[in-house]
């Protein structure tokens, strides 16, 4: 019998970006975008543990084998200076997992607690502190979120921000930016053209030889040998290498040497503890631990998104922690209009109706200008974009348009 993997979620969206970005150098075009769900190693590394068997909520110490109820296991985190949750990005209820560690070691650690998210850059951490005190809006905080990570995803992160927004966790942004991700690998481009011992002053050394390994194979399985895998391994690197630099600052800082922090991050940089958890622990003795998620078949509640990496098996725990959970996304949930738009003489304009989408079945066209929806002038697509986070599909919003000059308001169905 086939086995499900024990953290087929834990694909990231940040390898999907590099990927996308790593075709586009490599191959002059632009690739797929890689879904937030990766077939990883099938073994646990545990001798106890078959994650099958597992049943929702049931939490296991995968070293020992021993089964942990929530008390025992948030009083076990709060021991820790740092614990990892991995996610699949794309799972509410992993989620719901974060938000659970988070409300829990914050009662237990009295509020000594910080948050850090992979999914926002170091460079907007001062708008960040500002939404969190109130003076930044929740709008302008969600354009911060969806230049970094995207818009479309901050529905699954939005009760979280809440729940730090409302008892003043500190939130830390840890990632690169997208623009110094994009200026990293065009300096790893020139290098190529120079000799090697200068080219690896830029790149270093490798982080690991299990991690390398992992993510040759997910670059096999994607890239089916076209683009620069030593490219692909040297941004995750720096990625990484990143991550962990922002979280040393910070809990060394005078803000966050009385703290303990949760990382945020995709299953991928967690599992294995060859990612986050080593490369912190090389460079200061933070004790640790990692959390991670496993959804078996039978509690797969609607379509999830593949990709077929044959990863190796290895030597290694997959992590400390392993929490049951259901599997859904929003997808069948998510409010979608269906166009492509530009901004034009101060207005939106329709570039492109999807076929089958809420736009084309109320009548919209390319060459429409949106003005505003639901009362509210738009701008730019963000707008628009930030308006639909609030709607599921089955809503109605009334759009008011122009079409050869003249203003109509239309009414379409989500």
């Amino acid at each position: 019998m086939e086995k499900c993997n024990p953290i087929m979620k834990s694909s990231i969206l940040s390898l999907a970006i590099l990927f996308i970005l790593l075709l586009i150098t490599a191959c002059g075009g632009p690739g797929p975008r890689l879904t937030s769900e990766m077939k990883m190693f099938a073994a646990t590394g545990s001798p106890y543990v078959d994650p099958d068997t597992m049943t929702r909520d049931e939490i296991i110490h995968l070293p020992t084998g021993v089964r942990l109820d929530q008390q025992e296991l948030f009083f076990l985190l709060a021991q820790k200076r740092v614990v990892f949750v991995g996610e699949g990005h794309d799972n509410i209820y992993d989620h719901q997992v974060e938000l659970e560690v988070i409300k829990h070691l914050f009662q237990l650690t009295s509020g000594h607690l910080a948050v850090g998210f992979e999914m926002l850059s170091q460079p907007n951490q001062e708008k960040v502190d500002l939404w969190l005190a109130g003076k930044l809006g929740d709008d302008d905080f969600i354009r911060l979120f969806a230049d970094d990570w995207g818009v479309a995803d901050f529905v699954y992160y939005r009760e979280i921000f809440n729940y730090l927004k409302e008892h003043k966790i500190p939130l830390r942004a840890l990632n690169v930016s997208r623009r110094e991700k994009r200026k990293f690998m065009r300096g790893l481009m020139a290098e190529d053209k120079k000799p090697e011992a200068e080219k690896h002053k830029l790149t270093g050394e490798s982080a690991n030889p299990y991690q390398d390994e992992a993510l040759r194979a997910m670059f096999k399985g994607h890239a089916q040998g076209h683009g620069d895998v030593a490219m692909f391994i040297a941004v995750q690197k720096l990625w990484e290498d990143t991550m962990v630099s922002n979280i040393k600052t910070y809990l060394e800082s005078p803000a966050g040497s009385d703290k303990k922090m949760v990382v945020i991050a995709g299953g991928f940089h967690i599992a294995r503890g060859y990612g986050l958890p080593r490369r912190l622990f090389q460079q200061v003795r933070f004790d640790y631990c990692t959390l991670l998620t496993q959804t078996p078949k039978a509690l797969v509640e609607n379509e999830r998104q593949t990709m077929a990496v044959d990863f190796p098996e290895m030597p290694l725990y997959l992590c400390d922690y392993l929490w049951c959970v259901p599997y859904r996304n929003l997808k069948d949930r998510q409010a979608r209009l269906g166009v492509g738009m530009r901004e034009r003489e101060h207005k939106l304009e329709i570039v492109m109706v999807e076929e089958g989408s809420a736009a084309a079945k109320s009548g919209l066209k390319t060459g429409d200008f949106i003005i505003a929806c639901n009362g509210k002038k738009l701008k730019e697509p963000m707008d628009l974009s930030i308006l639909l986070l609030e709607k599921v599909k089955g809503d109605k919003i009334k759009l008011r348009i122009e079409r050869d000059s003249e203003i109509k308001v239309m009414e379409v169905l989500l």
